[in-house]
């Protein structure tokens, strides 16, 4: 039960007048914790797709509990919450530089054969890999 830790700030251009973070930013930053989950687990997204799947999303939740401002340091700790084996799903908490809990999230994924576009069986070898990351974030 492990989780990659990614860090970004929030830009001024992610912000409405009052500086808060706009809600559309969270999914972005899933994103880059998912990514960085993936090349941690040994298969950057670039290679899964070099074996002819897709994980395509089919899902994503947020739950804002308080709002990131400009500047702030956005802590992203990413982790597996379900692993099945033709879906899957990522959890996410984001916190700030001290620590504080921003948000909750996670994005369900299904496996697609790249061609054909249709669901099928993870990589027994990529599942093991990503099933080492599994359940590290308590609410996703």
């Amino acid at each position: 039960m492990r989780s990659v830790t990614s860090r970004v700030r929030v830009r001024y251009k992610e912000t409405d007048q009052m500086g808060i973070a706009h809600h559309a930013n969270y999914p972005v930053w899933f994103e880059i914790g998912r990514t960085d989950l993936c090349r941690a687990a040994g298969f950057a997204y670039a290679d899964i797709e070099a074996r002819g799947v897709l994980l395509v999303v089919t899902e994503i939740g947020c739950k804002y509990r308080v709002p990131f401002r400009y500047d702030d340091e956005v802590v992203i700790r990413t982790s597996i919450g379900e692993l099945g084996s033709r879906a899957m799903t990522f959890a996410y908490e984001l916190f700030d530089a001290s620590e504080v809990l921003h948000a909750t999230g996670f994005s369900a994924h299904v496996w697609l054969d790249r061609e054909t576009r249709k669901p099928l069986r993870g990589h027994e070898d990529v599942m093991a890999a990503f099933a080492r990351w599994r359940d590290a974030c308590a609410d996703g």
